[in-house]
């Protein structure tokens, strides 16, 4: 839910190209950009449209998701 939050946000700001999400979760942030039908369907469909707008409005457009583990210092 809160890659949903942050993604959804950055997106409606003006002018930014490059969005970076910093995750301890690799397995939610894949399942935000598959397109199968999984239990977080009401939060993936939404935000893979928003994404797909917002990759169509410009091409520099990207999405970058950095993998931190919780142990990372």
């Amino acid at each position: 839910m809160a890659i949903y939050i942050g993604l959804i946000s950055a997106m409606e700001i003006n002018n930014i190209c490059d969005i970076i999400v910093i995750t301890d979760s690799i397995s939610a942030t894949s399942k935000i950009m598959e397109s199968k039908v999984n239990p977080l369907q009401n939060i993936v469909i939404p935000l893979v449209s928003a994404i797909k707008v917002h990759f169509s409005e410009d091409i520099r457009n990207k999405i970058h998701f950095w993998y931190c583990p919780r142990k990372a210092k």
